[in-house]
């Protein structure tokens, strides 16, 4: 892909045999000027991934709408200006772009997941925050781990501490052991699981665990 800052070409001039006449005279007539978009939507999702990565992301932002407006049906792109909008705090647009999502894709389990955690950070709808999980968990459990993860948390804001303390221990049971930003994040939300059930003990050791995978990252 170029390196050009120029993201619309413009097409010839048209003009009319009366335009030629008109500016042959000295008259002035607007100019009539068609803008294409020479970008793919797949070209545009690569260029707004540069800019989130730069921390543009009004850029990044523009960049998945434009490839939105060039394929309407664009998962991947609706799911990174879901991404991004969750990541600046904008849930409001994160729920739109995910539930778009869910109507082109409704067996795609990771949005399901990236849905509940929307609601998850405004502590909203817990039961249906719940129900989005397991709906996941049923859709794609190759990723077991991951939306486990996520169990845990909404079942420690429901209060049901047993179950999210389960829930979790599978989850680091299951997780890439490799991956040390999910670990970490893990063994945070079960030390917060512990502290709520009075385990000092259990969250000071999975606090421990949580550290030593945030210094391999």
């Amino acid at each position: 892909m170029s390196n050009s800052h120029s993201f619309a070409r413009r097409a010839p001039l048209i003009f009319s045999f009366s335009v030629m006449i008109a500016l042959l005279c000295g008259c002035s007539f607007p100019r009539i000027i068609i803008l294409n978009d020479p970008l793919s939507a797949e070209e545009h999702d690569k260029l707004g991934r540069i800019y989130e990565s730069q921390g543009k992301f009004d850029l990044a932002a523009q960049q998945y709408e434009a490839a939105i407006k060039q394929d309407p049906k664009s998962v991947s792109s609706y799911l990174l200006l879901g991404d991004l909008s969750y990541r600046t705090k904008n849930y409001a647009a994160a729920e739109s772009s995910y539930r778009k999502a869910i109507k082109l894709q409704p067996d795609n389990g990771d949005i399901y997941n990236n849905l509940s955690w929307v609601y998850l950070e405004q502590n909203r709808e817990r039961e249906e925050t719940e129900a989005l999980v397991k709906k996941a968990l049923t859709l794609t459990p190759a990723h077991r781990a991951y939306y486990l993860d996520t169990l845990g948390v909404v079942l420690l804001r429901l209060g049901r501490i047993a179950e999210s303390i389960g829930a979790l221990k599978e989850a680091i049971e299951l997780l890439p052991k490799e991956n040390a930003a999910n670990m970490a994040e893990a063994y945070g939300h079960l030390a917060e699981a512990y502290r709520t059930a009075g385990d000092e003990a259990g969250a000071l050791e999975a606090e421990k665990s949580a550290e030593k995978y945030r210094n391999q990252k």
